[in-house]
């Protein structure tokens, strides 16, 4: 039977067509535009139609879970904000943690500093500029790498600030999410024993995150996984999860 998922995030509605075995159709809004005709239009439903309210941090895991083709992993939703959960088929999710460090914030400070909220030309700066010009490196403080860390990775994010470019600005602000987002993650998943990261939600999508969250990864010696149609595992975790 064929059965719809909602995931009413903080800036996008996502929805997932699901019939037990595959997603047949997704859709996509901004918050800001969604309203409940749209979603009875794309669903073919009337104001009637029975609903039920799941977890989210449910969802997500089973989605997430799914989507990966995974037994077990940690599940880290990348939105506007970032969730981290640890999932094991036939067993309850558990909320490993998380930060308010995510897509909402890359959004919010290049309004603030690059005077844009486009997320593509945010990233198009990104790829043309150079951190090191503005955060201060492990290399900076000790002449070399210590611990985990090789020499160029990040002691103090916006740090230095030798350079205002906007293209070395948004390197490092992208930088800081990333880098954020991956420790979070790959100190939780050591709790766990857990040795692959599924990475959900829009903002993994990107091909600038996921290089990024690769590298942190590595230092971990943990293994991420981007699944295809990350973005809608909240939504699809709304029709596999338990009642």
């Amino acid at each position: 039977m064929k059965k719809f998922g909602v995931d009413l995030g903080a800036s996008y509605v996502d929805v997932v067509e699901f019939d037990g075995k595959k997603i047949l159709k997704t859709w996509s809004i901004e918050k800001a535009k969604f309203n409940h005709k749209w979603l009875e239009k794309i669903t073919n439903s009337s104001p009637s139609v029975t609903t039920r309210e799941k977890n989210e941090l449910e969802c997500l895991g089973q989605g997430g879970l799914w989507l990966s083709g995974l037994k077990s992993a940690v599940v880290v939703s990348c939105g506007t904000g970032t969730a981290v959960v640890w999932v094991r088929k036939n067993q309850p999710v558990v909320h490993l943690g998380g930060t308010g460090i995510g897509g909402g914030t890359l959004i919010g400070l290049s309004k603030l500093l690059l005077k844009t909220s486009e997320i593509k030309k945010i990233f198009q700066l990104a790829k043309k500029g150079d951190k090191t010009q503005v955060d201060l490196t492990v290399g900076d403080v000790v002449g070399q790498g210590i611990g985990l860390l090789p020499k160029e990775a990040t002691a103090a994010n916006f740090g230095k600030v030798k350079s205002k470019r906007l293209e070395d600005v948004a390197a490092s602000l992208v930088g800081m999410v990333i880098e954020t987002i991956g420790m979070v993650s790959c100190l939780a998943a050591q709790r766990t024993g857990e040795k692959k990261i599924v990475f959900c939600g829009r903002v993994a999508t990107n091909e600038v995150i996921q290089q990024g969250l690769t590298q942190v990864c590595a230092l971990f010696q943990l293994q991420p996984v981007f699944p295809n149609q990350a973005e809608y595992a909240t939504a699809l975790g709304a029709v596999l999860a338990e009642d």
